[in-house]
């Protein structure tokens, strides 16, 4: 995101853009996204957490241990959240696709 900013910044339509991503900001968003992803796990593992259930209907002369989901509300949830970060970082990565070939990050 900072990459793409500094780019938009140097145009005339963007020059308000840079304020927004200092390394304060950069930290803030991080610990937000992540304690969102932290509370849905919460919230999903002590409601209903996933156990153990034994499945006899395919076989009988072995015992198999599958995993029940518990409550697919939470589990649903939790996947919607990864795949809309997902979604956000192809996103910033399509938005970043017009960056000048000569512009490596890792330069210095």
């Amino acid at each position: 995101m900072v990459v793409i900013a500094v780019f938009k910044s140097s145009r005339p339509e963007g020059q308000g853009t840079l304020k927004w991503f200092g390394a304060a900001q950069q930290r803030c968003t991080v610990l937000v996204l992540t304690a969102i992803q932290v509370v849905i796990c919460a919230v999903w593992l002590s409601t209903a957490s996933p156990t153990p259930h034994k499945n006899n209907q395919y076989i009988r002369s072995k015992i198999v241990f599958e995993c029940a989901i518990g409550s697919v509300a939470g589990f649903s949830l939790l996947l919607a959240y990864i795949g809309l970060l997902a979604a956000v970082s192809f996103l910033l990565a399509y938005l970043a696709r017009n960056l000048p070939d000569n512009f490596n990050e890792a330069k210095f």
